[in-house]
């Protein structure tokens, strides 16, 4: 099943790019982050529906002000994900994504979110309750089946939480609290099999670790060639390979790699060195949407 543009539902209509507003101060919210505080609290998304989230922490405070993150690769999920698909949500955090596919792809497809970490679960939980057609995989994905050490930073910087040192400035990372705990993991192969699954759509933020999620899903881009999408920046993080490397795994499973202007499709030629930012990867195979 493809992509498809035409099969952009109601959410279309209403995401408008970012307003800045005065909620909550930028100097109070930041000192209650490094603090490790987070509680959860209730928003809506851009179109309409109820979501929990945990204040300070970032993506929330987007949410809050917004209703949405990612301005752009929410505009193009919202012009190609069509109803019926499955979508696999690796690093699900909190749920936004979550959300957002389960509302596009509708009763008829599948969402799967996977998430380790027991704080951020407990608010992806609450906001896959409100979706039928989701369900929530306490685990990492990984190159195999295994135990991981993982590093949580508490629910105020839970979008850092990872298998690796996280990704922030050296001296925010001694700023914050931090604790090693044993976590499940699974290669995307391994759970697809199992449960017979045939993805559509994989959306990969992996906090460092999408060299280990792509090495697990060798299998799924050649069985079932989904769409990818696969969030980059190189930030110097010890054992982690760089983005070029990882464009270049990808490319080499004969996808086409994609940057986003607006949602829009824009072709993206490889480069040594990446700041933040999403990629987008369909199979040669496949026209681009």
């Amino acid at each position: 099943m493809e992509l498809d543009r035409r099969a952009a539902p109601g959410p279309a209509r209403r995401l408008r790019h970012p307003i800045r507003t005065t909620f909550p101060t930028t100097g109070s919210l930041r000192a209650r982050r490094h603090r490790g505080v987070g509680r959860p609290s209730t928003t809506r998304t851009f179109w309409g529906q109820p979501m929990t989230i945990a204040l300070p922490e970032e993506v929330s405070i987007a949410l809050r002000r917004n209703g949405f993150v990612d301005y752009d690769l929410t505009a193009y999920l919202l012009g190609h994900l069509r109803p019926g698909a499955t979508v696999l949500d690796v690093g699900a955090h909190i749920g936004y994504y979550t959300l957002l596919t389960s509302a596009l792809v509708g009763p008829t497809g599948t969402v799967v979110a996977f998430e380790p970490t027991p704080s951020t679960l407990s608010v992806l939980r609450r906001n896959a309750a409100r979706c039928l057609n989701t369900t929530v995989v306490a685990a990492a994905v990984w190159s195999a089946q295994t135990e991981l050490a993982f590093q949580d930073h508490g629910l105020g910087y839970s979008a850092y939480n990872s298998a690796f040192e996280a990704r922030l400035p050296g001296a925010v990372r001694e700023r914050i609290p931090t604790e090693s705990l044993a976590v499940r993991a699974v290669a995307l192969d391994d759970h697809v099999r199992e449960h017979r699954l045939a993805p559509d759509f994989v959306k990969i933020d992996a906090e460092s670790a999408e060299a280990h999620v792509l090495a697990g899903m060798c299998g799924v881009l050649a069985e079932h060639r989904p769409v990818l999408s696969l969030e980059v920046g190189d930030l110097d993080v010890a054992g982690v390979p760089s983005s070029r490397e990882l464009v270049d795994q990808v490319v080499a499973a004969s996808y086409r790699p994609w940057e986003l202007r607006r949602g829009e499709l824009v072709p993206h030629v490889p480069r040594d060195a990446y700041e933040y930012q999403n990629l987008i990867f369909t199979p040669t195979d496949r026209r681009k949407d």
